[in-house]
């Protein structure tokens, strides 16, 4: 174990997989093998009154009291849960989901479109550009980070039993949402982003340290394309119950351990 000490503070170290304060649920088995991860709530409350879901467990924080569902989907149980925006928050119940269970997790949520492309286009990101502080904690310092090929290989797999297009992608991740200047949003599509996101890069490096399978379908909802005026679009909220859907597919497809 070491700690990599440096002049900037985010990008110090400690390679020890132990914190001083670590998740704590009932039991290391409250949770199916799979779960799901949702950045939408609306949704999540339709789909758990429609299906009469079990609450197995309670994430509570400050930003208030989020339950954790299990449900029964083409044959298998999955856990599934709202994310929370921002990375810092997003990892916190991926923490929990894996300390109680959970080897394989497969997110779901709209981003920001650099491409000239239709709301609610589809994108699985393969590497994520970390320009926000979490991946830092969980992985040394580098410029991107990798997902896992098998959660990709299962979210094509859901897009395409659908008759989905979509692109594979290099995502930026960011924690500033107004800091995404003009000039910083050209730069990033030189360097190949497709899309913008606040949590990617955090999540994937928190399942890489931790040792899980993650995978994450981004849809497009407002575009940053044309850099010199923002446009809103409709924040991609024709996609929201459709996204949902594939990503419990894709939780499906993915292989039993």
């Amino acid at each position: 174990m070491a700690l990599i000490k440096n002049n900037i503070p985010i990008l110090e170290y400690d390679t020890e997989w132990k914190a001083v304060l670590m998740p704590s649920v009932d039991s290391p088995h409250i949770f199916t093998e799979k779960a799901v991860m949702l950045f939408m709530k609306q949704e999540i409350e339709d789909y758990v009154k429609a299906h009469d879901c079990k609450i197995v467990d309670e994430f509570i924080c400050v930003s208030g009291n989020f339950y954790i569902y299990k449900t029964e989907y083409r044959g298998q149980e999955l856990t599934f849960v709202q994310a929370l925006v921002g990375g810092a928050a997003a990892v916190e119940i991926m923490e929990y989901l894996i300390a109680g269970g959970v080897k394989k997790i497969i997110a779901a949520g709209c981003c920001g479109a650099l491409e000239d492309d239709k709301e609610g286009d589809f994108f699985i990101p393969v590497t994520a550009l970390r320009q926000e502080g979490v991946s830092y904690q969980y992985l040394p310092p580098d410029r991107e980070v990798e997902l896992c090929e098998e959660a990709v290989m299962a979210i094509e797999d859901a897009l395409k039993k659908e008759g989905f297009s979509y692109r594979r992608c290099k995502t930026w991740t960011t924690d500033g949402l107004f800091r995404e200047t003009k000039d910083m949003v050209l730069y990033r599509k030189s360097e190949g982003c497709s899309v913008v996101e606040m949590e990617c890069a955090s999540l994937a490096a928190c399942a890489k340290m931790r040792g899980i399978v993650f995978g994450q379908l981004l849809f497009t909802a407002d575009s940053l394309a044309n850099v010199e005026k923002h446009d809103k679009r409709n924040w991609g909220e024709d996609t929201f119950s459709v996204a949902m859907e594939l990503a419990f597919n894709a939780a499906v497809s993915l292989v039993n351990l």
